[in-house]
């Protein structure tokens, strides 16, 4: 059996979850006697081939400046056939893809199925659900999934003036001439005549995101989802749930070999491993840690990783806490290998996610090493966290960050507590099982 793995980014490029899922389950599944080739886009105007942990990669050029009916898949991006003369190449049996959107999405996953492949998606993040990105509705309450096209419309920042009847209308108009309408009014010079375009192209943008969903189950033999939320936001858009499997992640080379001693540092000692990005929530915890008293024995290290413009200003801003408030201290980013050291020698693992997480990884990597996780009270993280019992569940606030950690830092014996009630974490190589038993059945 040979199976193809696309996704919209890869190693050495990006080190996010998805890339270390997909590395992990390909290293399983060739354990099991199962050939993987991994596909990913690379932005630029030129292809690459190489190899990456002795598996088999190619970068399918992502070309710059594409169009807005090219963002929002209305047509393939510049440059496709890279793609798919590289897929036609490759004979094999499934193309398991792990991203949608405009590097890899619609129109990648419609070539597999062209060229006779089984094919199987896993959602590994919120965007097929919710075009905001983060399954919060209006940014503030976690949503549950379901594209409607008034509700969506008016997260997305349609004024509440705009009545129903007309979102409802506009969201009859055809997704390329709102499209259109809208790239034309965005230059205008004219504040009115922007938001104009923003209400006119909005809805259609609502209903063209439904339809991509829904052309993704017409095109999958099953779609994946990784946590129970995802899972729900399908059946809450009425897909056959014959069709969806719950399939959870799993850690690689993170075996909990050694018993976790009690800290005797007097300092509570937290981490944070992840992104700058607001949704992330550094800046949050920062701000949390920063409003402690003086004499809160607590110590706060951030791992933080991106470049992104926004990433810099998110990481400016806790900088500049930092400053003030020797508690908090901004580490370089860690390699991959050196994850499961530092994560080891933590009190409490930080995720202070500010939206739908499906994992992340990163808190089944800290639980595998025996470090409790003190985490956003919602989405994937409230999944895999038993509050009380192996970690610490927090609404998302600073008052409430704040008040967990200040708690937390003067009841060690609870902390303790918390590392030692830990199970054994799902692995990868479970994961892996599972997986070639769902391409059998697609196969069969």
């Amino acid at each position: 059996m040979k199976v193809i793995h696309s996704l919209s980014w890869y190693f050495p490029q990006s080190s996010g979850g998805t890339e270390v899922y997909v590395d992990g389950l390909v290293q399983e599944l060739r354990s099991l006697g199962i050939e993987s080739v991994v596909g990913a886009s690379l932005n630029g105007t030129k292809e690459q081939s190489y190899q990456h942990n002795n598996i088999s990669v190619y970068r399918y050029p992502l070309f710059p400046n594409p169009t807005q009916a090219q963002l929002y898949e209305l047509e393939p991006p510049t440059g496709f056939n890279y793609f798919s003369s590289w897929l036609a190449d490759h004979k094999s049996d499934i193309y398991h893809q792990h991203s949608w959107r405009f590097g890899c999405g619609v129109h990648h996953l419609n070539c597999a199925k062209e060229n006779g492949l089984k094919t199987l998606v896993t959602i590994h993040m919120p965007e097929p659900l919710c075009l905001r990105g983060t399954m919060m509705l209006h940014g503030q309450h976690p949503c549950d999934g379901k594209i409607q096209d008034v509700r969506c419309s008016q997260c997305l920042g349609l004024p509440a003036k705009v009545p129903n009847w007309a979102i409802q209308g506009l969201s009859r108009v055809p997704s390329s001439l709102a499209t259109n309408f809208q790239t034309q009014l965005k230059t205008s010079s004219s504040v009115r005549l922007q938001q104009l375009g923003r209400t006119i192209g909005t809805p259609p943008k609502v209903i063209n995101h439904q339809k991509k969903l829904h052309r993704m189950f017409e095109l999958s033999d099953l779609v994946i989802a990784p946590c129970q939320w995802i899972y729900d936001g399908l059946i809450a858009n009425g897909f056959a749930r014959e069709k969806i499997v719950l399939c959870r992640q799993g850690v690689s080379n993170f075996n909990r070999n050694f018993e976790k001693k009690q800290s005797q540092e007097k300092k509570l000692k937290i981490g944070f491993l992840g992104r700058w990005q607001d949704t992330k929530g550094a800046q949050m915890l920062a701000e949390a840690v920063h409003r402690l008293p003086p004499n809160c024995p607590v110590e706060l290290i951030i791992h933080g990783m991106g470049g992104s413009k926004q990433d810099l200003a998110n990481r400016e801003k806790v900088m500049a806490l930092a400053s003030t408030d020797s508690r908090i201290k901004i580490a370089d980013q860690l390699a991959r290998e050196d994850v499961p050291k530092a994560l080891a020698q933590l009190d409490l693992l930080a995720v202070p996610s500010q939206w739908l997480e499906t994992g992340p990884l990163v808190v089944l990597e800290a639980l595998a090493v025996g470090t409790p996780v003190i985490g956003s009270k919602q989405g994937g993280i409230a999944e895999l966290v038993r509050h009380g019992i192996d970690g610490w569940l927090v609404p998302v606030t600073v008052e409430a960050w704040q008040e967990a950690i200040a708690y937390l830092a003067v009841r060690r014996d609870v902390v303790h507590q918390l590392s030692q009630s830990i199970k054994p974490v799902r692995t990868m190589k479970e994961v892996s099982k599972e997986m070639v038993v769902l391409y059998q059945k697609v196969l069969n």
